[in-house]
């Protein structure tokens, strides 16, 4: 029940954000731990312009440097460990979500009206990172959620231009190891500020804190059948299944979406195994769908379409298994980020996601009767 989850994050403190500025890029995320010990992690990815996604599979070794908006070059750094990510159209280094050889996923949501990042100065320029390319910094360099607590002022997030958007684009970040721990890093008044994440749930704006006290508000949300009430010789009764839960949010604001993947995610039976995890979350993920049409992206925005969901994607963090499927392809495809690294040889490997915009058609496969 929801209600079990304020036990673990009591003391959050309330933050005096507003919520103004644009609402988007409308991601969720969240996560499972299945009975056999193994996590899995997923996400949405929403946008009103396509971001054209790739997945990009880096090998240890790989080296990287920062981008400045001054004309010189950021951190210059090189990977210790090989993973796998979903990019930002054909940049590479910038990775929007991905996974490890040691089972660390990392992952990029849209944080509008909120970023403060770092400003730049000849001290930071060196370990400067744009924000697009922090998540795949967390990939190649750490094997556990503690590592990165511990490096993560190694880096400055400067305030680079996005040419897809012709914008700096606000934005925080979540990391979850194979451990199961996991954290929200956001860009506060020129720093990087991490919390921990006790609900394993991120969306966008406002804060992170703010989300987390916000869940003080459906405290009497239950996935239990209510019990009948009489008033008087008057009997009431439920409706039907859900009764529990009514009042639980179903716009697709960012408050909403994570108040309502807490209450899946916190609620949902554990799973016997990780593959049964995996598909449950991708049955979770698909509540955050966001249909074509139904909401228009804010004026004066890179976004020239109302958003949809372009791609969905699951990290198994014990298999290391790379989940995705894509507006235009429904069915689940999965890269095994062992082979695949092996497969790279020691270089850069690339393929495409599968279709991502609104034109594009999910074809069923035809099947035969018996």
């Amino acid at each position: 029940m929801i209600k079990s989850i304020f036990a673990r994050i009591t003391g959050a403190a309330i933050i005096s954000a507003t919520l103004s500025g644009p609402q988007a890029l409308a991601c969720t995320g969240g996560a499972l731990t299945a009975k056999d010990g193994g996590v899995v992690v997923g996400r949405t990815l929403e946008f009103g312009t396509s971001l054209n996604s790739q997945l990009a599979v880096w090998p240890k070794g790989s080296a990287f440097t920062g981008t400045t908006e001054t004309g010189s070059n950021g951190l210059s750094y090189t990977s210790t460990y090989g993973f796998i990510g979903a990019t930002v159209d054909t940049n590479y280094d910038m990775i929007v979500d991905g996974l490890n050889e040691k089972g660390l996923n990392a992952a990029l949501f849209y944080f509008p009206g909120y970023a403060e990042y770092a400003e730049v100065t000849p001290q930071n320029s060196a370990k400067g990172l744009s924000p697009a390319q922090v998540v795949t910094w967390l990939l190649a360099s750490f094997d556990s959620v503690e590592a990165v607590k511990e490096h993560i002022d190694q880096i400055a997030v400067l305030p680079v231009k996005l040419d897809l958007l012709g914008a700096v684009p606000d934005v925080h970040y979540k990391v979850q190891d194979a451990s199961g721990q996991a954290i929200t890093i956001e860009p506060v008044g020129g720093a990087l500020k991490v919390y921990d994440n006790p609900v394993r749930v991120l969306t966008n704006a406002p804060g992170f804190e703010w989300h987390l006290s916000n869940l003080n508000n459906y405290v009497n949300l239950t996935a239990d059948y209510p019990k009948s009430e009489t008033l008087g010789d008057l009997e009431l009764q439920p409706f039907g299944v859900g009764a529990g839960a009514l009042g639980l949010p179903g716009d697709f604001t960012p408050p909403s979406r994570f108040v309502r993947m807490v209450f899946f995610t916190q609620n949902i039976p554990e799973q016997p195994t990780t593959d049964a995890a995996v598909s449950t979350l991708f049955h979770l993920l698909n509540n955050f769908d966001i249909p074509f049409g139904s909401n228009a992206s804010p004026p004066g925005t890179a976004e020239t379409e109302p958003e949809i969901t372009t791609w969905t994607a699951v990290s198994d963090l014990q298999k290391l298994h790379y989940h995705w499927k894509t507006y235009g392809h429904q069915s689940v495809l999965v890269v095994d980020l062992h082979e695949a690294l092996k497969q790279a040889g020691g270089k850069l490997l690339t393929r495409e996601m599968g279709p991502q915009d609104t034109s594009a058609v999910s074809h069923s496969t035809p099947v035969g009767m018996k």
